[in-house]
């Protein structure tokens, strides 16, 4: 094999992962007993406390009151602290007072992106380092939307969530220009979920490492 096709071979293999690995690759982060209106306070305690849960979903869709709560998808989940230990209804004491943050990286073309959100009480969604939704108040819920046009690459999403008391929800969903709304690891999701840039890093340099010892030895 020559060493095109072997530096083929790795690009190839190293989307293959990504493809692969693409089901449920928002890490959501809960942070018990703390919240604010202040981003900067949310980011500083993110940054430096360990988080009470921690997972991984495609769905961000999670209530305390699936009775309550509409959102614009069907279906919701517990929020993973309550979960955890199969607490439920929005007057138990892991759904009074939180955060979460939630981060991850998509895949996209070029073009005009929509985010949305329904969620009680507030948040802060970034994309790739800009605020694109900045709700800082409390409030039952409400729906916010934010737009970036983005190039065609990998992008990073960075959402902070607080709540203090009553009902806590939060749905999250991506469109493109057809203003479809669905989740992220939706089969027909205009964006891709793909491992954050470290771990690509490292393991597309570890493909074109081999495939440079496999050219020398040739």
């Amino acid at each position: 094999m020559t060493f095109s096709s072997l530096k083929l071979a790795a690009v190839a293999a190293l989307f293959a992962v990504t493809s692969t690995a693409n089901a449920s690759l928002l890490l959501v982060e809960q942070y018990d007993d703390f919240w604010s209106t202040d981003v900067n306070a949310l980011i500083d305690y993110a940054n430096n406390n360990q988080a009470d849960t921690s997972t991984y979903w495609g769905e961000i869709d999670f209530t305390d009151d699936p009775n309550g709560f509409a959102g614009d998808i069907a279906g919701s989940n517990p929020w993973p602290s309550a979960s955890a230990i199969g607490a439920s209804g929005k007057n138990h004491g892991l759904n009074q007072t939180f955060f979460a943050r939630i981060t991850g990286n998509i895949a996209t073309d070029a073009g005009d992106f929509y985010f949305r959100t329904f969620n009680d009480d507030g948040l802060f969604l970034f994309v790739d380092g800009e605020l694109i939704i900045n709700d800082n108040t409390l409030h039952p819920e409400r729906r916010f939307e934010g737009f970036k046009s983005l190039t065609a690459g990998v992008h990073n999403i960075e959402l902070y969530f607080f709540e203090n008391r009553g009902e806590a929800s939060l749905e999250f969903s991506v469109a493109d220009a057809s203003r479809q709304f669905v989740h992220f690891n939706d089969a027909n999701s205009p964006v891709t979920l793909v491992p954050e840039p470290t771990t690509l890093a490292v393991f597309g340099l570890g493909l074109f490492g081999l495939a440079l010892r496999r050219n020398r030895n040739a």
